[in-house]
């Protein structure tokens, strides 16, 4: 009898550990597959900025054209995964039911770390020996020079339009795959590079830009060219001692 409950208890033991072995298992699959849906969602978000010049919500990436018109945003360890704040660039932390928010489980120490993680950081902080969800967000970052310039222009509060025409008024625009344009109100534009923006050679419609529009020319990096469509060349100078923009045709 005393044998048989031995090997009961033995029985049982064996049979929780392996429960236990093939939860982990699973929740260790679970965390890889959430940290795919993250790197997907980032990796089209850039996809989206380079196309629609928009900053996108987690339901414009839905498409076929993106993320896939069946892409799953369900999880079944808090939220269904969304954005935090994409002006920001930030995702929702993932984990959120209880059970799962102690810092040192092992699903936690795996969802936090970089090492699946090409585009997203994950950003934590811990209150009371749990991950504080209101400070935990996913940080991802934009990989092109031309991603960040777009980004960077609609973070401002700028729009984009797809398409340029005569007809916009302090807007930028899609010019070409290579340069974006900015019309101002007397639809003259400037055309800058999409890779180097301010920090790059650009071209002007009008010499009166070089009068017009100061703080535009201001923001340029010192010796940049100033191209005049089919007129001169010109090179941004630093300011003079009153603080007033200097430019100096070099042709």
């Amino acid at each position: 009898m005393i044998k048989f409950f031995l090997f009961f208890i033995l029985l049982f033991n064996f049979s929780f550990s392996n429960e236990n072995l093939n939860a982990q298992k699973q929740n260790t699959l679970y965390i890889h597959n959430l940290i795919e849906i993250e790197e997907k969602i980032a990796s089209n978000f850039e996809k989206y900025l380079l196309t629609e010049f928009k900053i996108p919500t987690i339901n414009d990436l839905i498409t076929d054209e993106y993320l896939g018109s069946n892409f799953s945003l369900l999880n079944r360890m808090g939220d269904n995964i969304d954005f935090e704040d994409a002006l920001k660039l930030k995702i929702k932390y993932a984990i959120r039911k209880n059970e799962f928010i102690n810092p040192q489980d092992y699903t936690i120490l795996l969802y936090n770390r970089d090492l699946y993680r090409d585009y997203t950081t994950v950003n934590y902080e811990i209150d009371e020996d749990k991950i504080d969800l209101t400070k935990s967000y996913i940080e991802f970052k934009l990989k092109s020079a031309e991603a960040n310039t777009i980004y960077n222009i609609l973070e401002a509060g700028n729009v984009i339009e797809k398409t340029c025409t005569g007809t916009l008024v302090s807007k930028y625009c899609n010019n070409d795959k290579n340069s974006i344009r900015w019309y101002n109100a007397s639809s003259n534009w400037i055309e800058y590079s999409k890779k180097d923006f301010n920090q790059g050679n650009i071209t002007i419609s009008s010499e009166s830009i070089i009068s017009n529009e100061v703080n535009k020319l201001r923001d340029l990096k010192v010796g940049s060219y100033i191209f005049i469509k089919d007129k001169t060349k010109n090179v941004k100078l630093t300011d003079d001692t009153s603080g007033n923009l200097q430019i100096l045709k070099v042709n």
